[in-house]
């Protein structure tokens, strides 16, 4: 006794000191190093959360693999550190976005925004001096223009499209002391002068150029042998002490206000209509004079920045009657939707199920056979193949109508007839999953119940309202759940067949008849033309959550419920 317990702490050493425990650490050490790098690069990144995210990860990494007395984590610390990854910082993500107004024209931080505002040019000289202008060509078939005018000294540089980014890029070779208009340069740091014939042979290749001058103004091709002078300026100034941004373009001066610059005194013909729903709230105009606008209502190229702004959006969902109507009857469509397919595939299914439990019908196994094809058939080309059956003008379907003498229906063009449609396919491909489970739930009800409930007088209807429903229900209800869930967030069907339609008009965020709330996050997110509205999206996201946890948990505290009525 007294040896085995003098054994025990060199055991134990040696179990945290052998080659595996070396390998361990080494495998961790390679670990950490790339833990390190990422850290310092979100770091530089000032992506915060990540990097919170990142060292949680790793502390927990180290933890479960070095420390003896976390032996029974190490099995689980890879699955916790991908749900980190993949499931909470997502949702944690998602989750503050809903509380800001990133959307198109408030990608970009503050700083950034501010930045590129103070880099934007503006021409304040469109009738500008006009330029005799060469045109020379190198070995690389790179152009380069020389110009010069009574007001502007010879300048010799190469060209960039126009809408492209500045790059003043002179010839280094070219002395503008020396330059004599009545006998220019042959050649010029291997740049060779074009005659007339070749300048016309690049008449393509100047229409959409720039020459940068040396003195931030530049020149645009007007003909093959001149340029005119473009003068240009910064657009935009910016004061710190003040907060506010002058305009040069307008004269105007702009205020910091959410997420971008504000300005008063706009004619209302400079405003646009734009899909940032929030801040078109804000616009006031009268007597054709608009205050309170956004640059990005003035253009859409003028960026501001990200801001976190609350429950701006979810009070939109609620209170904005643009929002609020199409937002109510998508969630209504939604939660019928999502019920309904449950009902429908799984009363489809039980029933045929019942029906084939019936040991005297013949040919079980090939009706078993035969309603399993639509689950064995890959979804999304089952919902193609339905999308060409109920075309309105070549559906096969529309087509026996017509052979039959009935009118035919245009089943994706109107609301009630393409809800309709999507029930039909979603139950088409849901019946037989629901078949084979309630076929193996109906296999363990034990059939001295039924009997018993026989023996005592229940008809049919009653044996299975009483006996074998319940018990049913105890092994499906958690598949049930698990159907509604899906369906509930069923986008391929709903994209693939009828991508929302069709579109209803009225409303300033894109929706249709047939979208539900995923989808309809989606064509809000994506644009649909509109501008990306991603705080908005985030907000009907984390609602779509809330919905979906707050049935599942009701929907699990009923199985409960009904486990206990088994039990008794």
């Amino acid at each position: 006794m007294t040896e085995t317990t003098r054994d025990r702490p060199s055991t134990r050493f040696a179990r945290y000191t052998g080659r595996a425990f070396w390998l361990r650490t080494a495998i961790v050490g390679i670990v950490d190093a790339f833990l390190v790098l990422g850290a310092v690069q979100f770091a530089q990144n000032r992506s915060w959360a990540v990097l919170a995210m990142l060292v949680l990860a790793g502390l927990l990494i180290n933890w479960a693999y070095l420390s003896p007395r976390a032996q029974a984590s190490r099995w689980l610390t890879p699955g916790l550190v991908l749900m980190m990854i993949f499931v909470v910082y997502p949702v944690l993500y998602t989750t503050y976005v809903s509380f800001t107004n990133f959307q198109t024209g408030n990608l970009l931080s503050r700083e950034q925004a501010i930045e590129r505002l103070e880099n934007v040019e503006v021409k304040t000289g469109e009738s500008g001096e006009l330029l005799d202008m060469l045109v020379y060509r190198d070995g690389a078939d790179q152009l380069a223009l020389l110009v010069a005018g009574a007001d502007t000294p010879p300048f010799m540089g190469l060209v960039r499209p126009a809408d492209g980014d500045v790059a003043v890029a002179p010839v280094a070779g070219f002395d503008a002391a020396t330059f004599d208009p009545a006998n220019p340069p042959e050649s010029v740091d291997g740049f060779e002068l074009l005659s007339g014939l070749a300048v016309t042979g690049e008449a393509g290749r100047l229409e959409d150029v720039v020459l940068d001058l040396s003195d931030a103004s530049s020149a645009e091709v007007e003909t093959l042998s001149s340029a005119r002078l473009i003068v240009a300026g910064l657009r935009f100034t910016y004061d710190s002490d003040a907060d506010t941004i002058f305009d040069a373009q307008t004269g105007r001066t702009c205020n910091a206000g959410e997420g971008t610059f504000f300005c008063d005194g706009v004619p209302e013909d400079e405003v646009q209509r734009v899909a940032r729903l929030a801040s078109d709230t804000t616009i006031v105009c009268a007597a054709s004079v608009c205050d309170d606008v956004p640059l990005f209502a003035l253009d859409q190229t003028l960026a501001g920045w990200r801001e976190v702004v609350g429950v701006d959006n979810y009070v939109d969902l609620f209170t904005n009657e643009r929002i609020r109507g199409p937002f109510g009857r998508v969630l209504l469509w939604n939660v019928v939707f999502g019920f309904g397919s449950v009902l429908l595939t799984f009363g489809l299914g039980l029933g045929l199920a019942l029906t084939l439990k019936n040991d005297d019908m013949k040919f079980r196994s090939v009706y078993r056979s035969i309603y399993i094809i639509p689950y064995a058939v890959p979804g999304f080309l089952s919902i193609l193949v339905w999308r060409g059956l109920l075309n309105n003008e070549f559906g096969q379907i529309n087509r026996m109508f017509d052979g039959l003498g009935i009118p035919t229906i245009d089943w994706l063009g109107s609301g009630t007839t393409a809800m309709i449609s999507v029930f039909l396919v979603n139950t088409w491909l849901g019946f037989p999953y629901m078949f084979l489970i309630a076929s193996g739930a109906l296999t363990s009800i034990p059939e001295e119940l039924i009997e018993a409930a026989r023996v005592d007088g229940a008809g049919p209807w009653k044996v299975f309202r009483m006996v074998t429903l319940p018990l049913l229900l105890v092994s499906t209800a958690p598949l049930l759940i698990g159907s509604f869930a899906f369906n509930f967030n069923n986008f391929l069907l709903i994209f693939l067949l009828t991508n929302g339609g069709p579109p209803l008009a009225g409303y300033d965020v894109p929706v249709g008849s047939t979208d539900i709330l995923i989808s309809f996050t989606f064509d809000i997110a994506a644009g649909a033309g509109r501008g990306s509205q991603f705080g908005l999206a985030s907000a009907i996201i984390v609602l779509i959550f809330v919905v979906l946890a707050t049935t599942s948990a009701m929907s699990f505290g009923l199985t409960k419920k009904l486990e206990e009525i088994y039990d008794q």
